[in-house]
């Protein structure tokens, strides 16, 4: 095969690759306290279950803004279920990070530094395992839904995610 061949196939290698590790099931990430918004410091992918979801947002980001009321809709949904779901607020100022935490109650966790690794854009949802390790990850929402949140686009979520 001459190379004019091999490089019409380079993009379909390059996709192919980038899926294999993004959906791969990682290691436990490196344990990573962050605070929280009311309380004690928390291992953001400490996970007492066999899956844990943790949604990351950030104060700047309109579709996190845009999303606030479905993410705490699948939050209380899951908590509801018994599977742990928590949010982290970061990658912004201090100030505006606690302000934008507190639409997400005291649970909140809060990373102004944005030292938990992401893997795509914001908002993330990421379900991780009961040792640490990241299952899935999730970059942005599936679509955004307007107040009040019905019960299937929450399902909608829940189940994309592989979390009931």
């Amino acid at each position: 095969m001459d190379a004019r061949r091999l490089l019409r196939f380079w993009p379909v290698a390059a996709v192919l690759a980038a899926a294999v590790v993004m959906f791969r099931p990682s290691a436990p990430a490196e344990p990573l306290a962050l605070a929280a918004a009311e309380g004690q410091p928390v291992v953001w992918n400490a996970c007492p279950a066999a899956k844990c979801l943790t949604v990351y947002v950030a104060p700047w980001c309109g579709v996190c803004r845009s999303s606030t009321e479905l993410i705490n809709a699948v939050v209380s949904f899951l908590d509801a279920r018994g599977v742990p779901a928590r949010v982290v607020v970061g990658r912004d100022g201090a100030g505006a990070v606690a302000e934008y935490a507190r639409a997400f109650g005291p649970k909140t966790l809060l990373d102004p530094e944005g030292r938990l690794p992401l893997s795509g854009g914001v908002p993330q949802f990421i379900v991780t395992g009961p040792d640490g390790s990241v299952l899935k990850r999730q970059p942005g929402v599936p679509g955004i839904v307007r107040p009040p949140i019905p019960e299937s686009a929450v399902l909608g979520v829940v189940s994309f995610l592989g979390l009931l």
